[in-house]
């Protein structure tokens, strides 16, 4: 018998595909629900495969085919807050959702899920487990957002632990991550229902997504890629900073280096390959990083605007 969060998944996937598509849409999207860790596992093999290639043919396939239908926004953690404990629905227009989430597919910006939350094994660090490397603890802080997404993965994932968790469970995860270094980002998917149904907390080291990301760099690929930048960069007050390297070490898309400028080491910025994560910013001990709002990077993904937006728009 067809179980009903199945069901509800097959009627997600009718809201952005029709016909042969969305049922190739729900067949991925099941194979990426059900089998979350193996199937993160075998996406990073070939990844990995195709960095190999040259780089017409790991652009081609990696990032124009596979990272246009899987991708992911950078949140800041008071931002990946709002997200989890937004009360009202928020259905933005495809435009609007475009500038913030800036691909052509998988891209839409819904939400509802003010009970509907669950955590599971992060897939990431569940390959570097199962393939003996090291790994950072805790797995279990991957967050499904909305109730479709989180019956059928609390039903059809028993291998990741998923397990139902209220607003307040996932703010206490989100703050130790944000103290542990941790990038915030949320997932889009074409088998998702082309919208967000998974907030991360990632580290370069394990984080599949940050290594796409910079395989892509190394490849000599310009724009966006797979993650796509917070709409912040990191700022730095040279007054206060001492060159210490903590922020050159915890910075997981390395955009801060230290340098020798007249025998005396300084901190420089590469503003292209920050994301505005804002890790640096959590632990610089000396208050010297912050964030700025940078055009360049992007639109910002703010709920509270969006909510704003939404009753203006109903108002006007």
């Amino acid at each position: 018998m067809i179980k009903k969060s199945t069901k509800n998944f097959w009627k997600m996937q009718g809201e952005g595909a029709w016909g042969i598509q969305r049922v190739l849409n729900m067949i991925h999207g099941y194979m990426y629900y059900t089998l979350y860790d193996h199937y993160v596992t075998a996406a990073l093999f070939v990844v990995r495969i195709l960095g190999k290639f040259p780089k017409f043919v790991y652009k081609t396939v990696a990032i124009d085919f596979f990272a246009k239908r899987y991708h992911c926004k950078v949140l800041t953690y008071e931002n990946a807050k709002k997200l989890v404990t937004v009360d009202e629905e928020v259905i933005m227009p495809t435009e609007t959702s475009k500038k913030i989430i800036p691909w052509e597919l998988a891209n839409k910006l819904i939400f509802n899920h003010k009970e509907h939350l669950a955590i599971v094994d992060c897939p990431c660090r569940l390959d570097k487990k199962v393939t003996g490397k090291e790994y950072c603890e805790p797995i279990h802080t991957c967050v499904f957002l909305g109730k479709t997404g989180v019956d059928f993965v609390t039903s059809h994932m028993p291998r990741n632990h998923p397990e139902r968790a209220t607003q307040q469970q996932v703010l206490s995860l989100l703050e130790e991550q944000q103290q542990l270094g941790r990038i915030f980002t949320l997932w889009f998917k074409d088998g998702t229902g082309y919208r967000g149904g998974v907030l991360c907390s990632c580290c370069s080291c394990c984080c599949g997504g940050v290594e796409v990301e910079l395989l892509s760099r190394s490849k000599g690929i310009e724009g966006l890629k797979i993650t796509a930048p917070s709409g912040f960069s990191a700022k730095v007050d040279m007054e206060k900073c001492d060159a210490c390297g903590t922020c050159v070490y915890k910075c997981p898309y390395d955009a801060l280096r230290l340098i020798k400028v007249n025998e005396k080491t300084m901190l420089e910025q590469i503003t292209d390959h920050c994301m505005g994560c804002g890790v640096c910013e959590g632990v610089c001990p000396n208050g010297a990083i912050s964030l700025k709002v940078d055009p360049g990077k992007g639109k910002i993904f703010d709920v509270d605007e969006m909510v704003k937006q939404m009753a203006t728009h109903s108002n006007g």
